[in-house]
């Protein structure tokens, strides 16, 4: 238990480094920044207790916020995406919750499938970003550059999650 503690609190750690280091300083044509600190919500077990995945989610959401300087949102975003990680995982990914399988093993491409598992990315990142975009703009005046940054954000978060799942299953 202490030793997956650990190895989260890690994975948290250099996700929210190369989030706040790299990733908020990336702006393709003005729109598209990557955020990509829901992958770490999104490999929660689906065992894992709902309130160590919302405590998890908060604590991530106001360590990005500290950093990047958007006063609550992504605490926001990250707790939401945390609230239904299990029923995107039961309808998206596949999984059952009775599964007799281990149900402390993270959702992977291994253990769903890389289609399955690229849907299951794909809605969570989707999710985070309308709710962030629309927080951050809170207005519908300017909808089409939200939309574009929602489009945008969301296609390349998705890609380097997708990278960075790549290179973990191969290790």
């Amino acid at each position: 238990m202490i030793q997956a503690f650990i190895r989260q609190t890690f994975r948290l750690l250099l996700l929210l480094a190369v989030q706040v280091m790299v990733l908020n300083h990336v702006h393709i044509f003005g729109y598209a920044t990557p955020l990509i600190c829901v992958y770490f919500i999104l490999l929660m077990p689906l065992g894992a207790p709902r309130w160590t995945k919302l405590l998890w989610a908060f604590a991530t959401g106001v360590l990005f916020d500290m950093f990047a300087n958007t006063p609550g949102m992504m605490a926001a975003t990250l707790t939401l995406v945390a609230m239904i990680q299990p029923h995107m995982l039961t309808l998206i990914g596949g999984v059952d919750k009775d599964d007799d399988d281990d149900e402390n093993t993270p959702p992977t491409m291994a253990r769903l499938g890389k289609f399955p598992f690229m849907r299951y990315i794909t809605v969570g990142v989707l999710i985070q970003c309308i709710v962030f975009y629309l927080l951050e703009t809170f207005s519908f005046f300017s909808i089409t550059d939200t939309l574009i940054n929602i489009v945008g954000s969301t296609v390349l978060s998705t890609f380097i999650i997708w990278v960075i799942q790549s290179i973990r299953e191969k290790l």
